[in-house]
């Protein structure tokens, strides 16, 4: 390979790690909106925002889900705990 092959290259993969971060971004946005909706339910039904048990539940699936794809299951957890903490956030702060 030449070192312009290698600079090609290069871009061509720093330009698809760009689009899957991009896509993140995405579904995080996504996932957004879905736990406003749930923090509505929760509120009309009377139920409580924090959910241990569902909570390590999806903690569990994930890391298994990660694992399956030769991702670290400390990785995965970690990643998931933010983004669950950051919802519980939102259900607290934002929700109408």
């Amino acid at each position: 390979m030449t070192k312009t092959q290698a600079k090609k290259d290069l871009d061509k993969i720093r330009g698809g790690i760009d689009a899957v971060d991009n896509g993140i971004v995405k579904l995080l946005a996504e996932r957004r909106e879905w736990v406003l909706k749930l923090a509505q339910v929760k509120r009309v039904l009377g139920i409580p925002i924090y959910d241990r048990s569902r909570e390590q539940a999806l903690i569990d699936r994930v890391k298994g889900w990660g694992s399956e794809h030769k991702l670290n299951e400390e990785f995965v957890e970690v990643v998931f705990r933010l983004i669950v903490m950051n919802s519980k956030e939102m259900q607290y702060h934002e929700a109408v």
